[in-house]
């Protein structure tokens, strides 16, 4: 009778873990809103286009779902449908009212592991003048509460300049940027707007255009090896990434 009672404990123990795993799991659902404008005007005339996609999460976690959601649309809603309809009537009503306008904007699933799941975001908006305004960043959300999982990683992020700097240097600068554009890394002061974001075995940091440097230098950005930044954690983040 107890080997029996053991062995049903067992199999609810495995299947209650079976489903936790399952219902933190996150698939995706593709969605693309796709329109174009053929507008004349004193500038002359031609299509203005507008194209976002989002890789919609599809999980049995709700708060994770409403918080990747919220991220990608707005915190007050999680209509993606009406929320975009919106965005691009503005759209053409505003920065897109010119002809060859374009606003794109890709939201994709990056990678997830039983803790995580991080997703990327990358567009422009091109409205007139001499060039598009690019963006570039990522967010992971933890798969234990759905929260955001960025800065509150480490126990002082300010910390992390010098060494976030250096790595700029190594890793962008000096490989991707011509050697006459001016740059010390020593000049970075501060910290990227967005929050960083994990990315296998690394926390990726990432400036905007403007951030550090000139529109010339792209956005630049490093990964730096998680083993390298556990002097920094926070409490937060030695547990979050105890694994790794």
């Amino acid at each position: 009778m107890k080997r029996l009672f053991f062995s049903i404990t067992m199999l609810l123990l495995v299947i209650a873990g079976c489903n936790t795993k399952e219902s933190n799991e996150v698939d995706v659902e593709p969605y693309t809103l796709n329109d174009s404008l053929f507008i004349e005007s004193e500038y002359g005339d031609g299509y203005s286009y507008f194209n976002v996609s989002l890789d919609l999460p599809v999980t049995n976690n709700k708060t994770l779902r409403q918080n990747i959601l919220h991220w990608m649309l707005s915190d007050e809603t999680e209509d993606h449908v009406s929320y975009l309809e919106t965005m691009k009537d503005n759209f053409f009503e505003e920065d897109g009212s010119e002809p060859r306008s374009n606003y794109e904007e890709n939201f994709s699933l990056s990678e997830q592991t039983d803790e995580y799941v991080t997703y990327t975001t990358e567009g422009f908006l091109y409205s007139g003048g001499a060039h598009e305004m690019p963006w570039y960043n990522g967010t992971t959300f933890s798969k234990i509460d759905g929260s955001i999982v960025g800065y509150d990683l480490f126990e002082d992020p300010e910390q992390l300049i010098k060494i976030i700097a250096e790595n700029i240097e190594n890793q962008y600068f000096s490989k991707y940027v011509e050697d006459d554009f001016y740059f010390e890394h020593e000049d970075i002061t501060t910290l990227p707007e967005n929050e960083p974001w994990i990315e296998t075995d690394s926390v990726v940091f990432c400036y905007q255009p403007y951030e550090i440097a000139a529109f010339a230098a792209g956005m630049p950005l490093c990964k730096i090896a998680l083993s390298d930044l556990k002097p920094y954690l926070s409490e937060k983040g030695k547990m979050f990434l105890k694994d790794n």
